[in-house]
């Protein structure tokens, strides 16, 4: 998650420390192909990177994109270094837990959001699932502006989210949750949720959005119903 922001119901509103003990066994019901989407991302910066990266996880959660950053850079044969930024203090705690079960090396943790983390610059950054959290579109800017100034020029940012698609979009992305194991009640509570609770954009206000804050535009390297996943480029 990243700026804090006016908006009484964005970011860290959405979690309890309760809730975020169940995180881990919940979010994969919830995001078809939520794995897919972590690794295949790091795929992506497998090859893009070389042995030495820094990279910069925004909104890091409770790690599971630093361990799929880390696995992928000992299955290539690199070492990587990582910046996490995460204000959540529960998350923080199960992160560090479960990156250091993992012997992910060298992690700068940052407790807190991202306008105060370092600006050093990094080689790649990841952030999934973070952006539908605020509400406005200039918090939306100020978290895609925060990334470009802490990415060398050229480095790659990946970024998931969730998106302002059709109804029957919406409605498919239920059934899907619901076939892949979601018990019914808890799939209209996600409904719910997904109408109130947070602020997609259209694939095509994203793209806008990220062109004016100094990124290449987006091309598309995940998709299932309502989440995408996207490539962009510091310019």
């Amino acid at each position: 998650m990243t700026q804090p922001l006016p908006d009484p119901r964005s970011s860290l509103s959405h979690f309890t420390a309760q809730e975020v003990q169940h995180y881990d066994g919940r979010i994969p019901s919830l995001v078809p192909g939520y794995a897919v989407l972590h690794h295949g991302g790091a795929a992506l910066l497998g090859q893009w990177l070389p042995d030495g990266a820094r990279v910069l996880a925004v909104g890091a959660g409770t790690g599971a994109d630093l361990l799929a950053l880390h696995q992928m850079a000992r299955q290539v044969g690199k070492s990587w270094r990582y910046t996490a930024v995460e204000p959540m203090p529960e998350m923080l705690a199960l992160a560090r837990q479960k990156c250091l079960a993992a012997g992910v090396p060298q992690i700068d943790w940052h407790g807190g959001f991202l306008d105060s983390a370092p600006q050093a610059p990094h080689d790649a950054a990841v952030c999934h699932l973070v952006m539908h959290f605020i509400e406005s579109l200039e918090g939306k800017r100020q978290l895609l502006e925060g990334i470009a100034r802490r990415l060398k020029p050229g480095a790659p940012l990946l970024l998931s989210d969730l998106i302002a698609a059709q109804p029957d979009e919406r409605e498919a992305l239920i059934e899907c949750v619901t076939a892949l194991g979601l018990p019914a009640e808890k799939a209209q509570v996600m409904r719910s949720r997904l109408q109130q609770d947070f602020f997609p954009l259209t694939p095509e206000a994203f793209a806008a959005l990220a062109g004016g804050c100094g990124f290449t535009p987006p091309s598309l390297f995940f998709r299932v119903p309502d989440f995408a996943g996207w490539a962009l480029r510091r310019a």
